[in-house]
C-alpha cells in the first residue's frame, strides 16, 4: 500500500504547496504579488512543494508523491472523497456484493466505466487503458515501485469500451482500494505506452499524458512543474487555468512566501510543531485532517543489533512518547491510541496498546538479551558497544528535536544512538536509487508514512515486501503474520478480517518491528480566496479539479 503507502507511502505524504496568484491577461500590464486581486477565471495556482518527483509517471513513484501526481494529472477507478466515502472516479460506481460487481466467490471484480472520459491529448479512454495498466505493472519489463495487490490479478479484460472485468488468483478484499485506486497506480494511456518495450525511461515519465484535471506543460528540474487545466477533463475544464508546482525544500521559506503574500498556501507541512505558526498567519485557513497514516521509529530487522525483539521492545520502552510530540509538534498530534492510524477500522487497543514509558523494563530487556552496562554505562555484548544508527528527514526543526530526544534517552538505559539526517528526496528514494530507508541502511528510521485505505498492511509487513519488492521497510518477516495477512484478505467479511487483524496486532506488538508514535494529521495552509478545497484520505489534490480562486 501507499508510504501514501503505499499508498508509503510508503507511504510519507512530504509535501509543500503554495499558491502564488498571477493577474488576467487584461491586467498583465500591472501584475499583483501572489496574494493579489487577480479574477478567478484564468488565474494561475503557484504551488511550492518540499519534494521533487523522480518521476511523473505515478507508477514509478513512491507513496504520497505517486497518489498527489495521480490525483492531479490521471484518473483511478474509484477514490476516497473528503468524508472518507470510497466512490467511483472512471467508474460509475464501487464494486460490491450486492450491486454485483464482486462475485459470489470473490475471485471476479467488474467495474462500469462512465462514459465519453478522455485523456487530454483527446483520445478516449476505455476499459482497455484499464486492462493495459494493470498488464503493464505486472510486465517484468517495467519498475513499478510495487506490484502489490495487482499480481493477484489473473487476467483483465474489457468485454467492451465501458466494461472492465478482473479475474483474480484468489479472493482479494483490498484489491478495491489498490488496483487502478490512489493506494496503488493510475490509468495509464494504452495508446501512447503500449507499444513501448517498457516505461522506465521514456519521455512520458517527464510529461505524461493523462485523463485528470491538469496536464504538464513543462518541467523544469530542481525548479518546477507548470500545468495547464484539461479541456477534456470529465468534469469540465477546471476553472484555475494554469498550476506551476515549484520546489521549495525548506519549510521556513515557505512559510515566509505565505507572510509576504508571495504565496497562497502550504500543503501538507511535515513539519507539525509549525502548526500554531500556520493558523497565525493572517489571510490563511489551516486545517489538520487525521489520515490513514502514522509518525512511526522504523526498527530494521536485519540489524545486527535491533534484529533482537527484545532489543527493539527495550529502546521503545526507554522514551517517552507523550512526552517528545508535546514538545516537537506543540499540540499538533496526539499520541493516545497511535494504532488506529495504521490499522484504522480494525484497530484493537487491547492487542495492541500505546507504548508505555517503563525504564526500568528496557534496561531489563536489555540485561536478558545478553546486553551489560560498562563502567562507563554504555552497554555492550561480546565486545561490542550497543550502538545504532537513527536516520531522520533534514530540514525538519521537529525531526531534529524528537531524535536528539531519542538519543537522550536511550543514552539512559545505556544505549548510544547516533543522528543521520538526509534531504527529504534521498531519505525516501527507492533502492536504486541510494535510499537510506529503502535501502536498509539504518539500525532506527524516524518515519512517517501513510499505510492506506485497507487495514491490511501486508506491504509493510510481509516476508515477499522487504524492499526493492515493496513497503516494508523494517524488513521484518514472520510467517505467522503472513498467515494472518492472507487470512484477512481473502475474506469479505468485516467481522471476520478483524478477528485475524487482531491476532496480527497482537503479534506485532510482542515483535515490535515499528514504534507507532501518533496517527498522522495532514496540515494543510490555504489563502482564504481558494474555494472548494477539502481534503480526502489520500491528499488534498482529490477535488483540484472543482477548485477556485475568488476576486
Amino acid at each position: 500500500m501507499r508510504i501514501l503507502n503505499p499508498r508509503e507511502g510508503d507511504p510519507c505524504r512530504a509535501a509543500v504547496l503554495a499558491l502564488v496568484l498571477t493577474a488576467s491577461l487584461a491586467a498583465c500590464a500591472r501584475q499583483p504579488q501572489g496574494g493579489g486581486t487577480a479574477p478567478a477565471t484564468g488565474a494561475t495556482l503557484i504551488v511550492a512543494q518540499q519534494r521533487e518527483p523522480a518521476s511523473l509517471n505515478p507508477a514509478l513513484e513512491n507513496g504520497t508523491s505517486s497518489t498527489e501526481w495521480g490525483e492531479l494529472l490521471f484518473q483511478y477507478l474509484v477514490k476516497y472523497d473528503d468524508r472518507g466515502t470510497l466512490i467511483g472516479d472512471a467508474a460509475t460506481e464501487v464494486p460490491t456484493p450486492q450491486n454485483g460487481g464482486i462475485s459470489r466467490d470473490g475471485r471476479t471484480i467488474t467495474y462500469h466505466l462512465r462514459r465519453g472520459l478522455r485523456f487530454a491529448d483527446g483520445a478516449p479512454l476505455t476499459a482497455r487503458d484499464c486492462v493495459y495498466s494493470i498488464d503493464a505493472i505486472n510486465d517484468p519489463a517495467n519498475r513499478p515501485q510495487t506490484r502489490f495487490g495487482y499480481d493477484v490479478v489473473r487476467k483483465a479484460e474489457a468485454p467492451d469500451d465501458g466494461t472492465l472485468v478482473l479475474h483474480l488468483k484468489r479472493p482479494f478484499a483490498p484489491l478495491i482500494v489498490l488496483v487502478l485506486a490512489p493506494q496503488g497506480f493510475p490509468i495509464l494511456p494504452a495508446h501512447l505506452l503500449a507499444k513501448l518495450p517498457n516505461f522506465n525511461e521514456v519521455p512520458f515519465d517527464s510529461a505524461p499524458i493523462g485523463s485528470g484535471p491538469y496536464v504538464v506543460t513543462k518541467w523544469t528540474r530542481g525548479d518546477r512543474v507548470a500545468l495547464r487545466a484539461n479541456p477534456y477533463y470529465y468534469r469540465g475544464k477546471p476553472k484555475i487555468e494554469r498550476i506551476d508546482i515549484r520546489f521549495v525544500p525548506d519549510p521556513n521559506t515557505a512559510m515566509n512566501l505565505l507572510r509576504t503574500k508571495e504565496a497562497g498556501g502550504y500543503f501538507s507541512d511535515q513539519d507539525f510543531g509549525d502548526y500554531p505558526l500556520l493558523r497565525r498567519i493572517e489571510g490563511m485557513r489551516t486545517t489538520s485532517t487525521p489520515m490513514n497514516a502514522v509518525g512511526a521509529i522504523i526498527f530494521n530487522t536485519q540489524d545486527p543489533v535491533t534484529r533482537d525483539a527484545r532489543v527493539r521492545r527495550a529502546l521503545a520502552a526507554a522514551l517517552d512518547i507523550p512526552s517528545m510530540m508535546a514538545k516537537a509538534y506543540r499540540g499538533a498530534v496526539g499520541t493516545r491510541e497511535a494504532g488506529r492510524g495504521l490499522f484504522i477500522w480494525a484497530y484493537d487497543p487491547k492487542a495492541y496498546p500505546d507504548v508505555r514509558y517503563d525504564p526500568p523494563r528496557a534496561r531489563a530487556l536489555l540485561d536478558a538479551a545478553g546486553w551489560k552496562p560498562g563502567a562507563d554505562g554504555v552497554r555492550s555484548k561480546d565486545g561490542r558497544a550497543l550502538e545504532v544508527l537513527l536516520i531522520i528527514q533534514a530540514a525538519t526543526p521537529g525531526d531534529a528535536l524528537i531524535g536528539n530526544a531519542i538519543a537522550q534517552y536511550e543514552k539512559a538505559v545505556g544505549a548510544l544512538v547516533t543522528l543521520k539526517a538526509f534531504n527529504v528526496t534521498q531519505f525516501v528514494a527507492p533502492v536504486d536509487q541510494g535510499g537510506p530507508v529503502y535501502g536498509g541502511k539504518f539500525g532506527m528510521a524516524l518515519y512517517s508514512f501513510v499505510n492506506g485505505d485497507d487495514p491490511d498492511t501486508t506491504d509493510q509487513f510481509s516476508c515477499a515486501n522487504v524492499p526493492p519488492h515493496g513497503y516494508n521497510k523494517s524488513r521484518f518477516c514472520d510467517p505467522r503474520v503472513d498467515a494472518l495477512l492472507a487470512r484477512g484478505q481473502r475474506s469479505y467479511d468485516t467481522a471476520q478480517r478483524k478477528a485475524a487483524y487482531a491476532q496480527l496486532q497482537a503479534i506485532l506488538y510482542a515483535q515490535m518491528p515499528i514504534v507507532l508514535m501518533y496517527q498522522r494529521p495532514e496540515l494543510d495552509t490555504f489563502t482564504e480566496r481558494l474555494r472548494h478545497q477539502t481534503t480526502s484520505l489520500s491528499t488534498a489534490w482529490w477535488n483540484a479539479g472543482a477548485w477556485e480562486l475568488a476576486p
